[in-house]
């Protein structure tokens, strides 16, 4: 029965996959990806152990195979949340012009249902008739982490109908109701935790998360609670203030917790990403984290790979400056000196990062901003997720990056930082150059306006869950902080708003071959809660709901 509902809708998201090469007429790592993401010969998963049935939802939050990983966010939403920028646009037919291209874009989409959806929500009807309630509490956080993920990027998407899985068609549902369904996972996971018998040791067999640590796994829970609060916070504010008040109270991620990663084996893809030449370091994390003297920088980011040839004529040689690509500027096809550019501090042994204990700081910083219960003041909430992340940084990346220690004074100095960012200098292109846009120290300013301590606070949390490009755009689009670099080139034809920037990913070429009907459907439910008075429909310009365009941060 239950394979036999999983292969109906596997139909439906394999039936068109060619779609994506189709949609991307270019050469290199990028070709024949449904070829090399999708298995010829088809598995029932029931034939699997159970315990073993878990790990791909589990880890392919954190895409481990090279394709899937370019697809799901390497070749979109990378680009737009600051960490990242491609050292060429492949030919023209890349996002980084904002000429999306719809192949690019449906990585999410693919990632999503394949690896992640399918089987979560397979398991967690599994687990209910086993009696396994922890269980099924473990694949309910993982979906709600993926499903947000997914309508943060879209907007509007097919999510209840495929859980009921009854019709060869999908109907697409509200970003709305969609977030009040996440809150209802996480409350079910909660309550599955609190109530299920499983040993650590029976966990264990599949738990790279929280090692079946169960009260770990309900921080986790609560975390993303708070995460999901505040991101609706312009849209619903009643409801954020009493879901972030819950999770604080119900116990989220603390000093004495370690950072969420999986640590397992896995191939760590962003490495092959750089390797490849299709990734480069954006000028936006350079110039904050140059400006701010950030001890995390060469934990984040190395210096120049190879020589650069500047455009008057001198070379800075390899491996003495840093150097970050600014996006949207028609850059030249590879190879080109923009791919001598800095690299990332990661290997293929590097843990995959899922959730950071100083974003849990900076989230109750804001909460207690805004004058909610978050249990703590906001400067030393603020103050606290720096100093925690600068540790967790240096534990999960001192090795890779051959840094050995930070003293407690250098962690003095930077909290107390009155530095600001760095203009850009583009030493190949002056076009490209562009002066700061974030004039706020780190140093915390108890007479400064909200707004601007709002800044500090989501630009710290913003360089500590680097390189989590999911979280970092869609926290811009909701406060605009940091302030990013906009485009020089935008080739959207009218459709993206350079100032504005982009504010979603337009939907996959499978939903046009294989739903169209349903998402014509979700394009009119997109419409009716896109605030945006310029922008609608399927493109790059229109609004979810959550991003009001008319509502300020405070």
């Amino acid at each position: 029965m239950h394979y036999m509902k999983r292969n109906k809708i596997l139909k439906y998201i394999l039936a068109s996959t060619l779609t994506l090469a189709a949609d991307s007429t270019f050469v290199g790592c990028t070709d024949n990806f449904e070829e090399l993401n999708t298995n010829k010969y088809e598995v029932n998963p029931d034939e699997m152990p159970f315990a073993a049935q878990f790990i791909e939802p589990l880890t392919y939050v954190y895409a481990p195979q090279q394709n899937m990983f370019q697809f799901w966010t390497n070749l979109s939403i990378d680009l737009f949340g600051g960490y990242f920028m491609t050292p060429h646009n492949f030919s023209g037919n890349g996002n980084a012009d904002y000429n999306l291209n719809r192949g690019f874009c449906g990585g999410m989409y693919e990632n999503f249902h394949l690896h992640l959806f399918n089987n979560s929500r397979r398991l967690i009807q599994a687990c209910e008739e086993k009696g396994l309630p922890d269980y099924a509490a473990v694949m309910r956080v993982v979906q709600a982490y993926a499903l947000s993920t997914m309508t943060d990027a879209y907007g509007p998407v097919a999510y209840r109908s495929v859980l009921e899985g009854n019709t060869v068609s999908f109907a697409y549902d509200t970003q709305e109701s969609i977030y009040n369904d996440l809150f209802t996972l996480l409350d079910e996971a909660i309550n599955g935790f609190q109530n299920g018998s499983s040993s650590a040791e029976d966990m264990q067999a599949f738990d790279y998360w929280c090692q079946g640590n169960k009260e770990l796994w309900i921080r986790v829970a609560n975390q993303f609670k708070l995460r999901f609060a505040m991101r609706i916070v312009k849209a619903n504010p009643m409801l954020a203030k009493q879901k972030a008040e819950e999770a604080v109270q119900g116990g989220i991620l603390t000093s004495a917790d370690k950072d969420i990663v999986i640590d397992h084996g896995l191939s760590n893809e962003l490495t092959r990403m750089f390797e490849w030449g299709d990734c480069g370091i954006n000028a936006n994390l350079v110039t904050i984290m140059e400006g701010y003297k950030d001890p995390r920088l060469p934990l984040y980011i190395t210096m120049n790979t190879n020589e650069v040839t500047c455009a008057d004529g001198s070379t800075i040689s390899r491996g003495t400056r840093y150097l970050g690509i600014r996006g949207g500027c028609n850059l030249p096809n590879k190879p080109s000196q923009f791919g001598n550019f800095s690299g990332v501090v990661c290997s293929y042994s590097t843990p995959f990062p899922v959730l950071k204990v100083a974003e849990a700081y900076f989230l109750r910083a804001e909460g207690a901003l805004r004058g909610w219960d978050m249990g703590g003041n906001v400067k030393d909430l603020y103050e606290e997720g720096i100093r925690i992340s600068i540790k967790n940084e240096l534990k999960y990346k001192g090795v890779f990056a051959g840094v050995s220690a930070i003293s407690d004074e250098e962690i003095d100095t930077y909290v107390n930082g009155t530095t600001t960012q760095n203009d850009f200098v583009d030493p190949i292109n002056a076009e490209n150059s562009i002066k700061a846009m974030n004039k706020v120290s780190v140093k915390w300013d108890e007479a400064a306006s909200n707004e601007e301590k709002l800044q500090r606070i989501i630009t710290q949390k913003w360089i500590a869950n680097f390189p989590l490009s999911t979280e970092a755009w869609a926290e811009y689009r909701r406060t605009g902080y940091p302030k990013l670099f906009p485009n020089r080139v935008n080739s959207s034809n009218g459709t993206i708003d350079t100032d504005e920037q982009i504010r979603r990913l337009i939907y996959s070429s499978i939903e046009i071959n294989t739903n169209n009907a349903e998402m014509q459907k979700g394009i009119e439910l997109l419409n009716k809660e896109n605030s945006s008075t310029k922008f609608s429909g399927d493109i790059g310009g229109t609004r979810v709901w959550w991003d009001k365009v008319n509502v300020g941060n405070f």
